[in-house]
């Protein structure tokens, strides 16, 4: 395997999964210690990755919030199969309230396909997609987030202050066994505000993101009725969710 397609593999590994032990990307890619120590090295100076002790970062990760197209990147096979379990709870005629995640947005296509459907979003990239739709539609206003995809701010959750849903559906960039967390203040209040205003909330996130808290939190477990996820989360999390009274729906 020449220069490039190595490099090339470790992103591709990389963008799946952000941060990783060494012996692990070792195994994934197939290369020996030393080509990879080399490989770490170069890709480092090129500013794509952040190495550290007995690991390597993905270098946006490490500084903060990801793109969205990267964070779309990643566990695309468990965010559809989240998104499909995930429609089919939604009942006939119903108000629903879609964030502005990428396993949000998945769910989001699937369900503009249903003309009985109200659909809320403060997400552009749905809105973009429902040219082609069946379902009603509604843009929260604010201001607009580059990275994220979505519109936020204190315009937005003024906005949704006039708003009630049957069932919202909230992303999170992080959870563990506190709650829910998110990267940035002013998307925050519009989660805060969501949540608060439907009368069934429910947590689309896969389960690489159990235990990767990140610097805002939104929202306790107190105020979230369901998780769906895929089958990658571990049993200790499932005991301590059930604990807290949450109803988990595992995508297979």
């Amino acid at each position: 395997m020449i220069v490039q397609e190595r490099h090339g593999a470790i992103l591709r590994v990389l963008s799946r999964k952000p941060r990783l032990d060494l012996l692990r990307l070792q195994r994934e890619v197939g290369v020996s210690r030393s080509t990879l120590r080399r490989d770490l090295l170069e890709l480092e100076h090129l500013g794509e990755v952040v190495r550290l002790r007995g690991s390597v970062v993905q270098a946006d990760f490490y500084k903060g919030e990801t793109t969205f197209e990267r964070r779309r990147g990643r566990c695309v096979e468990e965010k559809r199969a989240i998104a499909t379990l995930a429609a089919g709870l939604v009942e006939a005629n119903a108000s629903i309230y879609i964030d502005a995640g990428t396993t949000c947005l998945e769910l989001g296509r699937l369900l503009l396909k249903r003309p009985d459907l109200r659909i809320y979003t403060h997400s552009i990239r749905l809105v973009a997609d429902s040219v082609d739709g069946s379902a009603s539609i509604v843009c929260v206003g604010g201001e607009y987030r580059r990275v994220s995809g979505a519109v936020v701010g204190g315009l937005a959750a003024h906005w949704l202050g006039q708003l009630r849903f049957d069932v919202a559906f909230v992303a999170a960039s992080g959870v563990d066994a506190e709650g829910c967390t998110t990267t940035e203040m002013t998307e925050t209040q519009v989660k805060q505000e969501v949540v608060r205003r439907s009368a069934r909330r429910i947590l689309l996130a896969d389960s690489q993101k159990w235990n990767q808290p990140s610097t805002v939190r939104f929202d306790d477990w107190s105020n979230i009725d369901e998780w769906v996820t895929d089958a990658g989360l571990a049993p200790s999390a499932k005991r301590i969710l059930r604990n807290k009274r949450i109803r988990l729906h595992i995508a297979s």
